[in-house]
C-alpha cells in the first residue's frame, strides 16, 4: 500500500531473475481486491523483453499489452497507413511483439476478434508527438465496463514512453461510418412490406414498397449484414 514502511506489508511479491545485459518491461496488471470486480482477474507483475530505442533509425518500435481485465480478445487493425491488422486475437494479459512502424500518424481500431465490430477507435500520432527513433509500449488499460468494477476508470489506450513519466493517452475518435439511403422497390406482394434488419438491431420498421429511408449512418471498413424479414418480426434471425 501507498502507506507503507516496510516490505514486510507487501500485498503481492514475485520472484524475477533477469540476465545481466537484458532489458524488460514489467506491468503491474489486474485486481487486489477480493471482490467488486468481474471477471476478477487476479494482480500479477508481466513481464517481457524490452527496449529502450527503436531497432531501426527513423522508426517507432511499439509494445502492445491487452491489461483491460474485462475485456474481451480483439484485434487492433490500423486503417490510416498500414490498412490491415497489426495485432491478431490479443487476449488479458498477452504482449505483442514490438511493431517496427515508420514514424507517422496512425488510426488503430480496436475490434472483435471475428473482425465483426469496432469497439473503439483511437488516434495514434506518432510523428505529432515526435516520437521518431523512440520505443513506447501501449496498454489498453481501464474497464469496459466500469459500472461492473466498482465504477473504476473506463477503457482506454495509454502510452507509457522509455523516458517514464505519465501514461500519455491516444486520442479517442469517433469508429468510422458511411451513409446508406435504402430503397424498397421489390413489386413483389408478399414483400410490399418488410423490415429491415442491420446486424442484431433494427433499423426500418415496416418498410412499404416504393418508399425510401433517409441516409442513415451504417459501419465502414468492416463487414455487416443486412436483413430483410416480415413485417413485425423480431428478430433478425427472421430474415427472409
Amino acid at each position: 500500500p501507498g502507506t507503507s514502511l516496510s516490505v514486510d506489508e507487501s500485498i503481492y511479491n514475485q520472484t524475477f531473475n533477469l540476465p545481466e545485459g537484458g532489458t524488460f518491461v514489467v506491468v503491474a496488471s489486474g485486481i487486489v481486491s477480493g471482490s467488486g470486480y468481474s471477471p476478477l482477474q487476479p494482480f500479477t507483475l508481466l513481464a517481457t523483453a524490452g527496449q529502450e530505442a527503436a531497432a531501426t533509425a527513423g522508426n517507432t518500435d511499439v509494445l502492445v499489452l491487452h491489461g483491460a481485465t474485462d475485456a474481451p480478445t480483439v484485434d487492433v487493425y490500423e486503417s490510416a497507413v498500414l490498412g490491415a491488422t497489426a495485432v491478431d486475437d490479443a487476449s488479458y494479459g498477452d504482449f505483442a511483439g514490438y511493431l517496427e512502424l515508420p514514424t507517422s500518424d496512425y488510426v488503430l481500431q480496436v475490434r472483435t476478434a471475428d473482425n465483426a465490430a469496432i469497439v473503439a477507435t483511437y488516434a495514434a500520432p506518432l510523428a505529432t508527438l515526435g516520437l521518431n527513433d523512440a520505443a513506447l509500449t501501449v496498454l489498453a488499460s481501464g474497464f469496459l465496463a466500469p459500472g461492473d468494477n466498482s465504477n473504476g476508470p473506463a477503457f482506454g489506450l495509454w502510452a507509457a514512453l522509455a523516458s517514464g513519466g505519465a501514461l500519455v493517452e491516444l486520442p479517442l475518435l469517433p469508429n468510422p461510418t458511411a451513409r446508406v439511403q435504402v430503397v424498397h422497390n421489390s413489386a413483389d406482394a408478399a414483400a410490399s412490406t418488410v423490415d429491415v434488419w442491420l446486424d442484431d438491431a433494427l433499423l426500418i420498421d415496416d418498410f412499404a414498397f416504393r418508399t425510401a429511408s433517409p441516409f442513415v449512418d451504417a459501419p465502414a471498413t468492416i463487414e455487416f449484414t443486412v436483413g430483410i424479414a416480415p413485417a413485425n418480426s423480431t428478430s433478425a434471425s427472421e430474415s427472409l
